[in-house]
């Protein structure tokens, strides 16, 4: 802040304007931004529905392969004869031929995962175990498809998709397995076709890595062809996880690698541990976002040019003028008020100009008016540092009268108070020569003089005349007063008393009458602060009165109980001792009597001892023998 007010308007404007602008071209960049990363997260989340729709097809055509399997596996009356078998397997091909899938052999296999019989016939292939491909499904008696293996037969890669037989009896017989060739199968028999964009391409690959199939325009994939990702992909098939990001990915020829970064989408299959990904360069899938983004930048640089000229233009016309505004409030403030600006325009610079012009006329008339209410705060200040000096209710109304004849340059003024129980006024403090305010009507209730008025409306009055005041006709004859000027004394709208001020040479204005409305209401609130604080001394001395009665009659109440105990039935316990012990010495000694004589002077005795320390506790010897002071130490 320091820093901004030590520069120059034009330059202040300046950096605010130039800050406004750089915060709203922030804004629009983090909005265009946004914008654009909301485009390029939409082209994300359509990459991945894509390759989820493409898995749920490509599981859909291996959950109807599976279901053809398993319905040709499907021998009631145990294990088939090679006839049966043959029919079975050829219906099977058939299927898959229809669906684009090329087939290196149909086989039957026992609990093992031995061959028993192989469509087409082949006698050598009987005995052989492919265990190691199908063994997990035969083992658990259910279908699935395997991952890409070679082909214990061709060499060639292939897919073993295989489905458990059963008796009638529910026993597992064995399994009926298929070997699809994938380098003979038609693409469409895997994948859905689809078209996206002119990079984009779909691949097909198993848990290990193994690309199985890819669309154009990528291209085919070689045998047992590992993908550029097979671990991160192996670890999304097994968790079952679909995903999105970018990536890198080399393209040309091997000697000469060329790294292009590419969206890639993957979506794991559910029948078998198959997934799909789809690929497609960057540069193509977030096409629509990088030219929002060029768009955008293109149309903030315009914005921000354009706005730059006009707030300059703008800038020059609200300086300009301010400046001279600044010269002419220079000199003013060196008390030249005849200066005046003839700004000539019909916006807010002109009214301003006019306005600081009609300023400059009121200053001097404004200067001396802050000089009166100066003396009228200060004469307030005066009074109420006057009032405030003594709780005395003579002491406050002495200083605040002389106070305020000081103020007003008046030499006679005098204060009634109301009485407490009866509407008349006495005379409470008077400064003055002679008696000028003496009035016999004062205190009476039923008087009509202007004092009483006062102080039954509450407002300052001017008394002028022989009918507003009876003891102004005497004053006037004498040539000590001609008129006053009666103020009451007022505290929460009630008026206490009243204050007559003398008129002096200088009449009073409406500025006085103001200031001795104010005043009254400092006198009069000093006043009810002295009645009050004189109330609470007095019921403070009567309570102090009241409690040293209260103690004495304690004291005195204790005296008598306890002289009453020592004179009464001290004595007559005392006279029961010794009649106790007159019988005592007449009674045969051993006797049953004189043990009860015993115990009954020790009762006595004990009871005249508690009833002593009564009397003790009720008034102690030592305050009547010593005093309170050597009682207590």
């Amino acid at each position: 802040m320091r820093f901004l007010g030590n520069l120059t308007l034009q330059k202040r404007i300046s950096l605010l304007v130039f800050g406004g602008l750089a915060f709203g071209l922030g804004l629009f960049s983090w909005l265009g931004i946004q914008s654009v990363n909301e485009s390029t997260q939409r082209a994300l989340d359509e990459r991945l529905t894509i390759a989820r729709t493409v898995a749920s097809h490509l599981d859909e055509t291996m959950g109807h392969m599976l279901a053809h399997l398993t319905a040709a596996a499907n021998f009631p009356n145990g294990v088939p004869t090679e006839a049966e078998f043959g029919e079975r397997a050829k219906l099977l091909d058939d299927w898959l031929g229809l669906a684009g899938m090329s087939t290196g052999g149909v086989f039957l296999l026992d609990n093992e995962g031995q061959i028993i019989y192989s469509e087409p016939p082949r006698p050598d292939f009987k005995g052989i175990s492919i265990a190691q491909y199908v063994g997990d499904w035969v083992r658990r008696g259910s279908a699935g498809i395997s991952s890409l293996v070679v082909s214990p037969f061709t060499n060639a890669p292939v897919v073993f998709a295989t489905a458990p037989t059963f008796d009638s009896d529910g026993r597992k017989t064995g399994a009926i397995s298929v070997a699809i060739d994938l380098s003979r199968s038609s693409m469409t028999g895997f994948i859905k076709p689809m078209t996206l964009g002119n990079t984009g391409y779909t691949e097909v690959v198993d848990r290990n890595g193994m690309v199985l199939a890819r669309t154009q325009p990528g291209k085919p994939p070689e045998a047992f062809e590992r993908s550029d990702h097979p671990g991160r992909f192996a670890q999304l098939v097994v968790d079952g996880k679909a995903t999105v990001r970018t990536c890198h990915r080399c393209h040309g020829a091997e000697d000469q690698p060329q790294r292009r970064k590419d969206v890639l989408a993957f979506a794991p299959l559910s029948v078998t541990t198959w997934g799909v990904a789809l690929r497609q360069s960057e540069e193509e899938a977030f096409a629509i976002s990088r030219q929002l983004q060029r768009r955008l930048l293109l149309l903030g640089g315009i914005l921000l040019g354009g706005v730059f000229m006009i707030v300059w233009v703008v800038m020059q016309g609200v300086v300009r003028p301010i400046k001279m505004l600044a010269v002419a409030a220079t000199q003013v403030a060196a008390g030249d008020f005849d200066t005046a600006i003839t700004y000539r325009r019909r916006d807010e610079i002109g009214q301003l100009s006019s306005a600081f012009t009609a300023m400059t006329r009121n200053l001097a008339r404004a200067q001396d008016d802050l000089v009166s209410r100066n003396q009228e705060l200060s004469a307030l200040n005066s009074i109420a540092v006057a009032v405030g000096q003594s709780l005395d209710l003579e002491e406050v109304l002495e200083s605040s009268t002389q106070m305020v004849l000081k103020v007003f340059k008046s030499d006679a003024g005098c204060v009634f108070l109301g009485g407490r129980d009866s509407q008349g006024l006495r005379l409470v403090t008077r400064s003055s020569p002679g008696k000028p305010f003496d009035c016999r009507e004062s205190a009476l209730a039923s008087a009509d003089c202007a004092c009483h008025k006062v102080r039954r409306l509450g407002y300052t009055l001017m008394v002028n005349d022989e009918s507003q005041c009876p003891a102004l006709a005497g004053a006037i004859r004498e040539g000590r007063l001609s008129s006053f000027v009666s103020v009451p004394l007022k505290s929460k709208e009630k008026a206490l008393g009243v204050m007559n001020i003398a008129c002096g040479n200088n009449p009073f204005t409406a500025d006085d009458f103001r200031l001795l409305d104010s005043i009254g209401y400092h006198v009069g609130l000093a006043i009810e602060n002295s009645m009050l604080y004189e109330d609470a001394r007095q019921k403070e001395e009567l309570r102090g009165q009241l409690l040293s009665a209260t103690i004495t009659a304690q004291e005195e109440e204790r005296k008598r109980l306890s002289r009453e105990l020592h004179d009464g039935c001290g004595q007559t316990l005392t006279g029961l001792l010794f009649s106790i012990e007159a019988a005592e010495s007449i009674a045969p000694r051993e006797s049953a009597l004189a043990a009860k004589l015993a115990h009954t002077r020790l009762i006595a005795g004990q009871v005249l001892d508690d009833m002593r320390k009564l009397m003790r506790g009720l008034r102690p010897a030592a305050l009547d023998d010593l005093g309170l002071v050597a009682a207590t130490r």
